[in-house]
């Protein structure tokens, strides 16, 4: 990769020997340019080229604003920039945290210096780099997250005839009591048993006692 299209990144960490260290490795390597380095959310959010940086290396535990907090603000603001989180923090709360606020990978400073370096260019080209326990952390929330019901794709009218079919009423019945022509009503059915893949009335019906 040429320097003109090198990853520009800019680290954001108060702790001033690993600052200067990462600056060191990631200078080194031909894909990055480290474009600057800041002790503070503070300090970057005064800097006047956010919109040419790459990619953030953040930590969490920043004085003042902290990490989670100055991806939000960097959201705000539109900034384009990729947020990458590393930090010693590897717990539930700040996983959330981070990844609602817009990080789009985390890493812990545990992680070896050649997989921060490729994490990096991995971000870049729209990849999500996480330690395995965080990639569990997320699993686990998405895996707890409501489902969407499976009467969600139907419109508000099929809901109302499916409602009708699980009262096990009459095509004739359920146009009065509608107000809707008998074939409108036909419509309806075709409609909600190609969405919700069945094939009879007692099929969707338990999709409906269950939805």
């Amino acid at each position: 990769m040429s320097n003109e299209r090198s990853i520009r990144v800019a680290i954001i960490e108060d702790e001033s020997v690993l600052r200067k260290g990462l600056a060191k490795r990631i200078t080194a390597d031909p894909r990055f340019v480290c474009t600057d380095v800041f002790g503070s959310a503070e300090a970057l959010l005064a800097a006047d080229f956010l919109d040419k940086i790459d990619v953030f290396l953040i930590d969490i535990g920043l004085p003042g604003i902290s990490g989670i907090t100055l991806i939000e603000r960097l959201r705000s603001l539109g900034v384009p920039g990729q947020m990458l989180m590393l930090t010693n923090f590897d717990d539930d709360a700040n996983v959330r945290s981070a990844i609602m606020a817009g990080a789009r990978g985390y890493l812990l400073k545990t992680t070896p210096p050649a997989r921060l370096l490729d994490a990096l260019e991995e971000i870049y080209v729209g990849g999500a780099p996480m330690n395995g326990s965080v990639a569990r952390i997320i699993m686990n929330y998405l895996s707890d997250l409501p489902k969407p019901s499976a009467l969600a794709i139907l419109t508000d009218r099929e809901r109302d005839v499916l409602a009708q079919l699980a009262e096990r009423k009459q095509y004739k019945e359920i146009a009065d009591e509608l107000f809707m022509s008998i074939d409108t009503v036909r419509t309806h059915v075709r409609n909600i048993y190609s969405k919700l893949n069945v094939h009879r009335r007692s099929e969707a019906e338990v999709i409906f006692r269950g939805g």
